[in-house]
């Protein structure tokens, strides 16, 4: 619990979450699950009344360079918020977002999705510091990636590590869980 404005505020988790296109269905990705479920079982466990989870999802540019302004770009605090948005661009991320808020309604942690347009290893740490949680929760293929890669683009976990203002978890798969393929977590993480 963090002291803010002279009142006792819940721990906030930052969770970022992305999708996956394996067999043509937009789905929440595997390394995502992990790492929030990991949230859940390791740092919620019977403390939801303390802790606040923070979900956040980017969304790469359409082909013109942008995306609805309106429904990009906000904060939501209810899976209810994302039911009257039909945007079929969006829909992969709202109906993510919305699972994952289910998921803390059930367990009764409270918690805020942010849905946010750009470079996702950027805007992740942009959101990180300007939200100010108390931690920053990542997942990881686990594969390792090629020297090119490495050197010019890296991973979001690594970049978050070190451009977040806050400490932050990289959750990375079990060997025998991590996906063969990077189509699995190839949108965002």
């Amino acid at each position: 619990m963090a002291v803010r404005g002279g009142e006792i505020e819940p721990t906030r988790i930052m969770v970022a979450v992305n999708e996956s296109k394996t067999n043509g269905y937009p789905h929440a990705s595997e390394s995502c699950t992990a790492a929030f479920e990991w949230t859940l079982k390791t740092i919620v466990r019977n403390n939801a009344s303390r802790l606040k989870i923070l979900l956040i999802h980017v969304q790469l540019p359409d082909d013109e360079g942008g995306s609805d302004h309106v429904i990009v770009d906000n904060i939501y605090s209810s899976p209810e918020d994302f039911k009257h948005m039909k945007r079929r661009d969006l829909f992969g991320a709202i109906r993510l977002l919305g699972y994952f808020m289910k998921q803390c309604q059930d367990v009764g942690v409270a918690c805020e999705a942010y849905l946010k347009e750009g470079v996702p290893k950027t805007i992740i740490c942009c959101e990180a510091n300007d939200a100010r949680p108390d931690l920053l929760v990542v997942g990881s293929r686990g594969l390792s990636l090629s020297t090119f890669r490495k050197i010019f683009i890296g991973s979001v976990g690594e970049y978050c590590l070190k451009h977040a203002d806050c400490p932050v978890i990289v959750i990375k798969h079990s060997p025998p869980e991590t996906p063969q393929s990077t189509l699995d977590d190839s949108t965002t993480l």
